[in-house]
């Protein structure tokens, strides 16, 4: 069952001044929370078995994101694999506007994009291969590219 998410059709403008930011940084959190969750099911679902897939041609940075999520799995950690940027932070950077942005600032959101990317890229990739490569000893023992 999905959340209701009539709230966010509401105008910030109706909102008073005290609040709107408040609102528009929990909006943008939930937001934020949602991407990031919604990331890692497709990835526990992948790692679970649940879908018919195995891992190949991954980045380093990929491979790296798979251990992890892996080891985090096999000792039934609850809180699983972090994204690389807090989802206050980010949450906070986003909801001014983009010229105001320290370089720091930039590069939290440039990461956070392309953690979320390349979480999207293990999925597809595993999805289209045998189930047997998923396994932690398959990628632990795969074989590192050179170039």
């Amino acid at each position: 069952m999905k959340a209701d998410k009539t709230a966010h059709s509401i105008d910030p403008s109706s909102i008073p001044g005290d609040f709107r930011e408040n609102y528009r940084f929990l909006s943008e959190l939930i937001n934020c929370e949602d991407k990031n969750t919604s990331v890692l099911k497709t990835l526990e679902d992948l790692a679970r078995g649940r879908t018919a897939g195995g891992l190949a041609n991954l980045t380093r940075r990929q491979e790296q994101i798979w251990r992890q999520f892996l080891r985090n799995l096999a000792k039934d950690d609850p809180d699983g694999l972090f994204a690389p940027v807090p989802a206050e932070l980010e949450a906070s950077i986003r909801i001014r506007k983009r010229s105001t942005w320290l370089p720091w600032e930039a590069e939290a959101i440039r990461k956070i994009e392309r953690w979320r990317c390349d979480v999207l890229q293990i999925t597809q990739l595993g999805a289209t291969l045998p189930v047997a490569a998923t396994t932690p000893k398959a990628v632990a023992k795969r074989p590192r590219k050179r170039g």
